[in-house]
């Protein structure tokens, strides 16, 4: 059983999910306690790479206490809480992803781990889900604070995870020079010892930066993403393979390839659902290229769809700019009554709503 087990580790790392989710699977029923939980572990990871979200959840969950109690075969508490607080995040759910990610800080600091460096990923984790619901201040303070207990701490994949979601931060912020500074800091301490898979996600995020650079970066970021699609494609059939191809449609769809952005961007949604955000983004790239292809019908009614969804999930900023984008495309196309209702929608999204001019109201006198 022990051997079984080696075998479907090793198909896990070779990219062979499905093999390796089917001897996972055999071994969680008939092998004992110690290599149930392992097996479990690696159903975890079987299915967040096909994008099965909620049944990694299930696996996870029912991992959760035997962590706790520190039982043979199970991954170290510190990696559950900050995977669990991660598959949340990917499913969408950012409200669920923050009570878990802070009440397991908290729970980690009791245990006397604060500085450690799991402790700091999960801090990092954090920050990308605060990020997330658009709550730049507590993002910002956590990512600090992390920073801080990394340099201190000397590892270099501790720096890296806190560096990436200072970054994030940074760009959420409109300092996009410090960004990119911060991701390139990333890029080069994770790449030292992360894996491929890890290293193909930093590439993504890294050429996502260079997109929103104002000029785009293009050649810079297309270069990023065709390396880590590469490597992605052969791991992994989930969430960090759709995120590539997203941003392989966004840049696309600024370069004007609008074809080569409608296929991209389909594909990408392919491998979600429809509770993943990444879906809907993927979606509003799709509907953004239809406009600017003309065929501007369909195009507003998928961008506008996701964006309700997006905003449904907890996901404001990301449902704002699908917004404020709609709009932008429509003006492009000259309809400028629909792109007025998009930037409407955009403000009411981002909780600027009027209130002060209703029909009928007189205006009140100045001076």
């Amino acid at each position: 059983q022990r051997l079984r087990l080696e075998f479907a580790e090793m198909a896990l790392a070779n990219g062979a999910v499905d093999e390796a989710h089917e001897r996972f699977s055999e071994l969680a029923q008939l092998a004992s306690t110690e290599l149930r939980h392992a097996a479990a572990w690696g159903l975890v990871r079987t299915e967040q790479a096909h994008g099965n979200l909620h049944a990694a959840l299930t696996h996870l969950e029912a991992l959760l206490d035997a962590a706790r109690a520190g039982e043979p075969g199970t991954p170290s508490l510190l990696t559950v809480l900050i995977t669990r607080c991660r598959l949340y995040q990917f499913a969408g759910d950012v409200a669920r992803s923050i009570d878990v990610g802070e009440d397991a800080l908290r729970e980690v600091r009791e245990l006397g781990l604060e500085g450690c460096e799991d402790e700091i990923r999960l801090a990092s984790t954090l920050v990308g889900s605060y990020w997330i619901r658009g709550d730049y201040f507590s993002a910002q303070h956590l990512a600090s604070q992390a920073i801080e207990r990394a340099e201190r701490l000397g590892s270099h994949r501790a720096q890296g995870s806190a560096y990436w979601n200072a970054c994030v931060v940074a760009q959420a912020r409109g300092d996009l020079a410090l960004a990119l500074d911060l991701a390139r800091k990333s890029l080069a301490l994770i790449s030292e010892n992360s894996t491929d898979v890890a290293l193909a996600s930093l590439r993504v995020n890294h050429a996502w930066l260079l997109l929103l650079s104002d000029p785009p970066q293009l050649d810079e970021a297309d270069a990023l993403l065709q390396r880590a699609r590469g490597v992605l494609a052969d791991h992994s059939s989930g969430p960090e393979l759709a995120r590539c191809e997203t941003e392989m449609a966004r840049s696309a769809l600024l370069r004007g390839d609008f074809g080569g952005a409608t296929l991209i961007a389909a594909q990408a949604a392919d491998r979600g659902t429809e509770q993943d955000s990444e879906t809907q983004v993927a979606r509003v790239f799709g509907g953004l290229a239809r406009i600017m292809a003309g065929q501007v019908t369909e195009g507003i009614a998928t961008v506008s769809e996701a964006a309700r969804r997006l905003a449904a999930m907890g996901s404001v900023p990301d449902a704002a700019k699908a917004w404020r984008d709609l709009a932008e495309a429509l003006i492009e196309r000259g309809q400028s009554a629909e792109a007025i209702e998009a930037l409407r929608q955009a403000a009411d999204c981002a909780g600027v709503r009027a209130s002060a001019i209703r029909p009928g109201a007189a205006l009140p006198v100045l001076g």
